[in-house]
């Protein structure tokens, strides 16, 4: 900037000065004017200065109010926030001044680069602004928010419920479904009516580094609809969720949020103390994470056990090998779902359906799952469609779909696609207990492992198979995950 003591009026007085003692002719005195006005920038300013400015304010290679936006030589001024600055020749006004000479509003952004409301950010006095269209620095959702709208691993809302991949801006609980924060394959991550969202992160970014200490500060008997929110990373802790209702889990993505430990039937003395992680609490909901037991083989090691009402898992994988997914009690509702072992990994008393889930061998075991289901109990461990694969190094015909574990064990499979590893007779015994008297089905299966010839006395008939409902099965609870 030139500033305005060596604007016309000052140089022009020195030149008057010399003249009057020089004597010049006019003409001369003209020429001799120019030369030394020109290289000065002599012009009248009435208004603050227009040009560049480095912060975005104007300037010819600014991003927000220099040329093209600016006019032609940026505009905006330097105090571009103010109403009067000067603008460019014909542009489309400075970085906000309202009444720039080189725009009717501005078109700067629409504060501090917090999201896109018009045009490049907001319509009047916005301070940064970007290029057309792009709202800010990083768009919608908060000054830390990602990609307008998304966010959670995989649908709307964003790590708080707000608007970004990671972003913190936004009010808890909003920017997806109303209430749940975002989608995944356009179900609700969580139930309606969170309230209260709590942020969970490794790198000390979040409210807390341990999902133990996020699940103890509410407080034991909370009902509050609560979502914890749990960014990336493998978080090795064993953990304990228990008398509060209404919480919500959410990670970054399945394979992106691990919660794991390694504990085992031989190093603590039980299976059900093996669990890398145990629920108990009622009105549970769990997305976009993994749960795994590292022990290994050898022993009874449990990744998740469950003993709460209502509780449901969507996009969620178990990882381990024997005894992987304990449903110990209650009722549980899993969909879309990976569950890996080799022994006995679906097991438990529970009424639980897995729905469109993936069961996996990925070593040779006895059977998929074990039922311990009681008598009264009308319903045990339901597979929904899904698949049953195993790894390459699984003999085929070497497993059985089901063995009871209880002698009143239930266990169904329907529409299931079955792989070639599951055998010919397709249940088995355990501990004394028969499986023609227990309670296995099957009905509609398909794949390689699909032949009904040695198993034709536990197949349903259609309409038996059509009273395989959630409604029948969960009575008056219909999970948010099945809508």
């Amino acid at each position: 900037m030139i500033p305005r003591r060596h604007g016309r009026g000052h140089t022009e007085e020195k030149m008057r000065s010399r003249s009057r003692g020089l004597a010049l002719p006019g003409r001369l005195r003209g020429v001799l004017f120019g030369l030394f006005c020109l290289p000065l920038a002599c012009s009248s300013d009435t208004e603050s200065s227009g040009g560049s400015g480095a912060s975005a304010q104007g300037g010819t290679t600014s991003d927000s109010g220099g040329a093209p936006f600016g006019g032609t030589s940026g505009s905006g001024g330097v105090g571009s926030d103010t109403a009067t600055s000067a603008g460019g020749t014909s542009g489309l006004g400075g970085a906000g001044g309202v009444r720039s000479s080189g725009g009717a509003t501005g078109r700067g952004g629409a504060t501090r680069a917090d999201g896109s409301a018009a045009g490049e950010g907001g319509a009047d006095s916005g301070r940064t602004g970007g290029r057309a269209g792009t709202g800010g620095r990083t768009g919608g959702g908060g000054s830390r928010g990602g990609r307008l709208g998304t966010g959670g691993a995989s649908g709307n809302g964003g790590r708080s419920g707000s608007g970004g991949t990671n972003g913190t801006g936004g009010g808890p609980g909003t920017g997806g479904t109303t209430g749940t924060g975002g989608t995944t394959g356009g179900l609700a991550l969580c139930p309606p009516g969170i309230t209260k969202t709590i942020t969970v992160a490794k790198d000390g970014s979040g409210d807390f580094t341990k999902v133990q200490a996020a699940v103890d500060s509410l407080p034991s008997g909370s009902s509050t609809p609560t979502r914890i929110d749990i960014k990336a990373g493998t978080y090795t802790e064993k953990l304990t969720i228990a008398s509060r209702t209404n919480l919500c889990l959410v990670g970054d993505g399945a394979s992106a949020t691990i919660l794991s430990y390694g504990d085992s039937n031989a190093k603590v003395g039980s299976t059900s103390g093996s669990a890398s992680v145990h629920i108990s609490a009622n009105d549970f909901s769990a997305a976009n994470l993994t749960i795994q037991n590292t022990y290994g083989s050898g022993s009874q090691a449990v990744a998740l056990r469950t003993t709460g009402e209502r509780q449901q898992f969507l996009n969620c994988r178990f990882v381990g090998y024997q005894d992987t997914l304990y449903t110990h009690s209650g009722s549980q509702y899993f969909r879309d779902c990976y569950v890996q072992g080799n022994v006995d990994y679906v097991f438990g008393h529970a009424t639980a359906v897995l729905q469109n889930c993936e069961v996996r061998n990925v070593e040779g075991g006895s059977a998929t799952s074990a039922p311990n289901t009681e008598a009264s109990t009308a319903y045990g461990i339901v597979f929904l469609g899904g698949k049953l694969t195993a790894a390459s190094g699984v003999k085929s015909g070497s497993v059985a779909l089901a063995r009871p574990w209880g002698a009143d064990g239930f266990a169904a499979f329907l529409n299931a696609e079955l792989g070639a590893h599951i055998s010919a007779a397709g249940f088995t015994s355990m501990s004394g207990n028969q499986p023609q008297n227990a309670r296995f089905h099957e009905y509609g299966s398909t794949g390689p492992g699909a032949s009904t010839a040695s198993r034709s006395s536990y197949q349903l008939t259609a309409s038996q198979a059509a009273s395989y409902t959630l409604a029948n099965i969960f009575g008056s609870w219909t999970p948010t995950y099945s809508q």
